[in-house]
């Protein structure tokens, strides 16, 4: 983590009046953005000694800004005048392992190629991230130099997911959502009823479905197909009836939840008991305790982890 006012030195050839004034502009600018500056233009005074402020500023700053033109490289490769002095220092540093990413290379003329005659990158930059600084510097440039120095990337890496579940060789390759049709039940969207009904019916945030691990419990709104009905009745379509139920999550396949049914559906609480004379059972229960249910977060109504889960059994005496 970055201090709240890092320190950097920067390293540059005078190469003209032009070159130390864009120099001093650029040292300017970033101390008006809460960067504290090293620069001989301000800190060395007549009388007073360069090799020693080169000395204290490359190995007390947080960051060393190289600000990379021919004649640089050329001084640097040479070793001559104070930018050779000056990359013996650096050299020696990363040599007794200081990290590279504390030298900030700044191309400000010359090419990236180090073949190339006007190369501005000294041999030991070389395969080292620079940043373009050629011509006007635009504000997002200028921008990406701060993030650096205050070590705030514009991007960083996304959270770490969950390893998938892969599926066994010869197991199913198509996973779909229950339809009334095949499966004889289906599942009611938590988001659509949440925005239906905003003051009585509650969901878990977005993040919280989308964060169910295996082990966790969760209740999700079950429409089921009714397999009983009155022979008297003429009835050509059988009734729906709504249960909700806890589903323990067992794993994932890319955008659906996998899990097993840990309630006994109340609506085919009956089904064995077809003694009775005005009853008439179609076909056997589509769904039972520990039956697979495939779902998505959009479905989930509510989250019970599995330390909630076994404290409430605790809690219950069971």
């Amino acid at each position: 983590m970055a201090a709240e006012n890092p320190t950097t030195f920067i390293s540059y050839s005078w190469d003209d009046e032009s070159h130390k004034n864009w120099v001093l502009g650029l040292a300017s600018r970033l101390v008006e953005n809460g960067v504290s500056v090293k620069l001989d233009q301000w800190d060395v005074p007549l009388g007073h000694s360069l090799t020693a402020f080169m000395e204290n500023s490359v190995q007390n700053c947080d960051f060393t800004l190289v600000v990379c033109t021919p004649n640089y490289t050329a001084r640097s490769i040479q070793r001559k005048g104070g930018v050779g002095y000056e990359q013996q220092i650096i050299s020696g540093q990363i040599a007794t392992g200081v990290a590279r990413s504390k030298f900030i290379p700044l191309i400000r003329s010359g090419s990236f190629n180090a073949s190339d005659p006007d190369a501005a990158l000294p041999p030991h930059f070389l395969g080292i991230h620079a940043l373009d600084m050629r011509g006007d510097v635009s504000d997002e440039t200028f921008e990406d130099l701060l993030r650096a120095i205050y070590r705030a990337p514009r991007l960083s890496p996304p959270a770490l997911g969950r390893k998938p579940e892969f599926t066994a060789q010869g197991s199913r390759t198509t996973v779909r959502l229950a339809t009334l049709e095949i499966d004889g039940f289906y599942l009611n969207s938590g988001v659509v009823s949440a925005e239906l009904y905003p003051d009585t019916f509650i969901i878990p945030s977005e993040d919280e479905r989308q964060s169910v691990k295996p082990t966790d419990l969760v209740k999700l709104s079950f429409e089921l197909q009714q397999l009983i009905f009155e022979e008297d009745e003429d009835s050509a379509e059988p009734e729906v009836a709504g249960e909700r139920m806890w589903v323990e999550v067992t794993g994932q396949i890319g955008p659906y939840f996998v899990g097993r049914l840990r309630n006994q559906p109340a609506s085919y609480a009956f089904v064995n008991s077809d003694d009775e004379e005005d009853v008439h059972i179609e076909k056997e229960a589509p769904l039972t305790f520990d039956s697979e249910v495939t779902f998505l977060p959009e479905h989930i109504i509510s989250i019970q982890t599995a330390e909630e889960a076994e404290e409430s059994r605790r809690l219950a005496g069971l």
